[in-house]
């Protein structure tokens, strides 16, 4: 590719309104353009790093015995209604529209519900199994946030696979082999080294999940590691083992009562009654299925809502607003807790609070706050302290009792085990080898290919501008003519690597020197190969490979062979 045939120019400054690093960086290169918050489209250079990135992902889930597909964005209501997930309050990430004659339709944010309906029409027996099917597709969600760049997009493009099988062990096994194939993704990548398997939250698909989170400081999560196993989880679902208790064992004071209607939260009531974080209550009163229930944890922590479905066994929770709380505790918003607490209120109190002692807590009546409160005396202690604390920077595992490690990362990928949950709320049936009919099992495979570049660029750029990996890169050369002499040579050069192959950016325009080598450094291309005139008399052209800058004089003959040698899995675009 000639940059004097390219439409896209590079730019000294962003859009103004682009707050994220890694689309500041590819808008000016020329490698996107900012349709709105959250939309990007792509621009040759930007979809060849796109295409390259799908291309490894297509090798690697071929070599599992997937096949490629592409299925409809358009999604029919009734599919979803099956499975309860066209509601807005279980997913609200759809965008959703209506038909010349009415019928509401909506724009696909992920495939379960229809790859099913289509294998219905294809899987008889368990002779046609296991099936495994994948595609690329650009998807859409109304994300709330769409501030990331190309890493959270309300439209982006993601491989997504989906695998039916007879037994809930072919399943695990193939999931197994899925996590394996992901782990070669992302060392192709250049992300293999600070990406771990992480356990999750399911979210909207399902209860549990794994996520593939790579380590980088614009990312949105938060991993908790656990050094010694080398195993990691997200932060909704990292088990905690609380941090002691500094007053465990104290001698039980006076039960106190503080009646003041404008001292509301932790931070004021610590500051009123002069106690450490350690020595108060946080409690929230939540709306379920299943009624009314408060969670209580220690105020050093916050609660971690995913972990209080789980052990409440509720599909929803929602805050009880401030009408909800006054009819169910007789009290105003911010004055609910574990002191005289209607019986009807389903409690759930965190490990947390299980050795605190002259501690802090609403008394659900307006204005007041018991202190200097103890379980027994002056509260029934519960029956069972629960775990529903979201980690934190300091806690402690229970698996091994180290201090995690806190690491910021991105999603770059996940995975989900569905057993034979959708087969059965969608009737995916086949004969089994006894002759009777068995509901299918089901896993399902994401990676956000328009993320992964994002998280390269936010891991691998530096203060000149982008470094792509040579297997992501849209092009392994990036090739700088400068001077009127060396014109036929640079020329000659870029014909040379062409036809061994190795894919060239060629800088042949009538711009500055500088000018050139500025672009090289933005654009990002592993190998700046420079034919100028000065070079000419001994042919050795000057080659600066991108990441660490190390310079060399090479020969044709010589720079063949070098690319040669780094290059076998580059291809040609």
């Amino acid at each position: 590719m000639r940059l004097s045939h390219t439409f896209t120019r590079t730019r000294k400054q962003a859009p103004a309104d682009e707050v994220a690093h890694n689309a500041q960086l590819l808008i000016r290169a020329g490698y996107v353009h900012k349709t709105m918050a959250g939309v990007y489209s792509y621009t040759p250079l930007g979809l060849a790093v796109l295409e390259n990135i799908k291309q490894i992902v297509r090798e690697e889930m071929n070599r599992i015995s997937s096949q490629e597909l592409l299925m409809s964005t358009l999604q029919r209501q009734e599919l979803w209604q099956e499975t309860g997930r066209w509601s807005d309050e279980l997913v609200d990430v759809w965008f959703k529209s209506h038909l010349q004659d009415g019928t509401e339709v909506g724009f696909g944010w992920t495939h379960e519900e229809p790859i099913i309906e289509l294998l219905r029409s294809y899987l008889k027996s368990y002779k046609d199994l296991p099936i495994s099917v994948y595609q690329f597709q650009n998807k859409l969600r109304n994300e709330l946030r769409a501030k990331s760049g190309i890493m959270r997009g309300r439209e982006f493009i993601m491989k997504d696979m989906y695998s039916i099988h007879a037994s809930k062990e072919d399943l695990e096994a193939y999931y197994q082999a899925v996590i394996e194939a992901y782990k070669r993704c992302y060392n192709r990548f250049g992300l293999g080294d600070d990406t771990y398997v992480t356990f999750a939250s399911g979210g909207a698909f399902t209860k549990f999940s794994h996520e593939f989170q790579t380590i980088c400081e614009a990312g949105e999560d938060d991993i908790f590691i656990v050094p010694s196993m080398n195993v990691a989880y997200n932060a909704e679902v990292a088990p905690v083992r609380a941090t002691p208790n500094p007053d465990a064992g104290a001698v039980m004071k006076p039960l106190g009562m503080l009646d003041d209607e404008n001292i509301i939260g932790a931070e004021a009531l610590t500051k009123a009654l002069d106690i450490p974080r350690t020595a108060s209550t946080k409690s929230m009163l939540y709306d379920s299925p299943d009624g009314m229930l408060l969670a209580v944890v220690r105020s050093d922590y916050e609660i971690n809502e995913d972990k209080l479905k789980a052990v409440a066994n509720v599909s929803w929770l929602r805050l009880a607003d401030g009408e909800q709380i006054e009819a169910t505790t007789g009290a105003k918003l911010g004055f609910a807790g574990l002191y005289n607490l209607p019986e009807n209120v389903r409690l759930f109190v965190d490990d947390s609070c299980e050795d605190m002692v002259n501690f802090e807590t609403g008394a659900n009546k307006t204005g007041q706050h018991a202190y200097n409160a103890n379980w027994g005396r002056d509260i029934p202690r519960p029956s069972e302290f629960v775990e529903i604390k979201l980690a934190k920077e300091g806690d402690i595992s229970p698996e091994t009792g180290e201090v995690y490690q806190k690491r910021r990362t991105a999603e770059v990928g996940n995975i989900f085990n569905f057993g034979t949950q959708k087969s059965e709320e969608m009737g995916l049936v086949f004969t089994g080898e006894d002759g009777r009919q068995h509901h299918a099992y089901m896993g399902s495979y994401g990676i956000g290919i328009t993320r992964v570049m994002g998280v390269i660029v936010e891991k691998l750029a530096d203060d000149k501008g982008l470094v792509w990996p040579e297997e992501i890169a849209p092009a392994r050369v990036h090739l700088v003519q400068i001077g009127k002499e060396s014109v036929a040579a640079a020329d000659k050069l870029y014909d040379t690597l062409q036809h061994a192959g190795i894919t060239v950016l060629y800088d042949d325009r009538a711009a500055r020197p500088g000018e050139k080598f500025a672009d090289a450094e933005l654009l990002g291309m592993p190998t700046r190969v420079t034919v100028s005139d000065r070079l000419l008399e001994t042919e050795e052209w000057e080659v600066v490979d991108r990441r660490t800058g190390k310079q060399q004089r090479l020969t044709t003959s010589q720079l063949l062979a070098t690319l040669g040698n780094h290059c076998g899995a580059c291809r040609k675009v």
